[in-house]
């Protein structure tokens, strides 16, 4: 009997001195972090709207991809808990949707396709007009906005879990302030309307954006758009068959080949997302998961074909 027992006290120090070294070893691979839950918000990109854009310097991560032609949309994903204006916020795309479940994020939009589910909170304008308002003195359809703490409370009145685990790399994999590359200008050509491109300031050690040539700027500071990490990710993109508006499916599942840009320096990588539950991965030539820079992140999803230049 006492061998008995003592067999099982062994098994149970066992068992908490595996479970106390997996939480570790969990913690410090960020596989395992608990963080306030982030929020996705879905902004405007057409020239009208630009002119209007705010808090997008404020975001830790930009997602751009393509809308109805020659028109891109962007989804911030904010980790932090300053409060910021942001706008103007548009509908979303059931691409967006899914890599807003890659951040268990509180999903802010006016309309559109969206996923629904217990990874994501859907705060959907139509549905929640009180987290948004409109600014009078903005003409049309691109004068909806909304402030990061309206989010956040609206979804602590609706009950829903203010703190969330999440393994996605991006958050923690980082290097410190790696700089003195020499590549100093980045070109991306959606398409004949529209080219983004980034010019490299080693003593800010960050990029400043230009929109077809023109340096991109917050509508309220007028402080210029500034990006330390350039994600450019190859993706399949397709016309809707018979949609009447234009719209795209982008294929955000699967891999394939991304360009990521920092401190003045390239890296060729492969991107990985296994389904939608998974967050996507990106891995250097040696197979590792790729560290990046401190500061924020602006991840363009382009179609395989697009045209990119760097020097």
């Amino acid at each position: 009997m006492k061998k008995e027992m003592s067999n099982k006290s062994f098994l149970y120090r066992f068992i908490l001195l595996f479970y106390i070294l997996f939480v570790c070893f969990a913690i410090n691979n960020n596989i395992y972090a608990s963080t306030a839950r982030p929020l996705a918000i879905m902004i405007g990109n057409s020239p009208e709207e630009v002119i209007y854009q705010t808090g997008l310097n404020k975001a830790d991560i930009i997602y751009e991809a393509n809308v109805e032609y020659p028109f891109t949309r962007l989804m911030t994903i904010f980790n932090n808990s300053d409060e910021a204006i942001v706008g103007p916020v548009r509908s979303s795309r059931y691409y967006f949707s899914r890599l807003a479940v890659e951040w268990s994020a509180i999903f802010a939009h006016c309309g559109g396709q969206s996923l629904r589910g217990e990874k994501i909170v859907n705060l959907d304008q139509m549905r929640y007009p009180s987290t948004y308002w409109r600014d009078k003195d903005i003409g049309g359809w691109i004068n909806l906005f909304t402030k990061t703490q309206n989010i956040r409370e609206k979804s602590r009145k609706m009950g829903f879990q203010e703190e969330v685990n999440l393994d996605n790399h991006l958050l923690s994999l980082r290097t410190l302030n790696l700089s003195g590359g020499d590549i100093s200008k980045i070109s991306i050509k959606y398409n004949q309307k529209y080219t983004i491109s980034y010019e490299y300031k080693d003593d800010t050690n960050k990029y400043l954006r230009y929109i077809n040539s023109k340096l991109h700027q917050d509508s309220k500071t007028f402080e210029p758009i500034t990006v330390s990490n350039i994600i450019i990710q190859y993706v399949p993109v397709e016309k809707i068959s018979g949609d009447k508006e234009g719209r795209l499916d982008v294929e955000v599942i699967g891999e394939g080949i991304a360009n990521i840009f920092y401190g003045g320096n390239y890296y060729l990588t492969k991107w990985v997302k296994n389904s939608k539950d998974h967050s996507t991965v990106y891995y250097n030539r040696q197979g590792n998961i790729i560290n990046l820079n401190q500061g924020n992140i602006w991840i363009h999803l382009v179609p395989e074909e697009t045209k990119v230049w760097f020097k």
